[in-house]
């Protein structure tokens, strides 16, 4: 049986991003967060307390990094598969709407907003908020900035998509 090496610059703790446990290399890993954000009631309660996990939880994934000396190799994608509408619903709660919200964070990161802000004034026909960008323009900028992959092979239409700057 073959062992496969880490390359010697990488760290040699098996949880060291850019490699799994057994030493082959990791370009993307998907993890589901804790918490719940499907707040069709107590919202102002649950969703405050849902983000604060979230916030002292990629704080310290962040910082951790930093002090690995492994920073500079980890950008790490936040995101909503769903907006909540403006409105509230009756029970303290949003109900789905449109125009989630997604967070790319890293020292690698470009640090810039993409799109634009919304605002309330101008509501979809439904009540939803605007989306002013496409998430496919954000896949397809962390596929072809941070992984080196031709977007166009993976994402269908990616070529219609313009490409925001998401990396330093």
């Amino acid at each position: 049986m073959r062992t496969a090496r880490r390359p010697a610059s990488r760290s040699n703790s098996p949880a060291s991003p850019g490699c799994s446990p057994g030493g082959l290399p990791t370009r993307a890993v998907a993890v589901r967060g804790p918490g719940g954000y499907d707040t069709h009631e107590r919202q102002p309660d649950e969703l405050r307390k849902n983000l604060q996990l979230l916030a002292d939880s990629l704080l310290a994934f962040q910082r951790d990094l930093e002090a690995r000396g492994l920073a500079d190799r980890v950008l790490t994608l936040v995101w909503s598969e769903f907006g909540r509408r403006v409105e509230e619903n009756g029970s303290m709660g949003t109900d789905h709407g449109a125009a989630g919200v997604g967070f790319i964070m890293g020292t690698r990161a470009s640090g810039r907003m993409i799109g634009e802000f919304p605002g309330l004034a101008k509501l979809d026909p439904a009540g939803n908020l605007r989306a002013t960008s496409d998430f496919r323009a954000v896949y397809s900028s962390l596929l072809e900035q941070w992984l080196g992959a031709d977007a166009a092979a993976i994402i269908p239409g990616a070529a219609k998509f313009g490409r925001p700057r998401v990396v330093k």
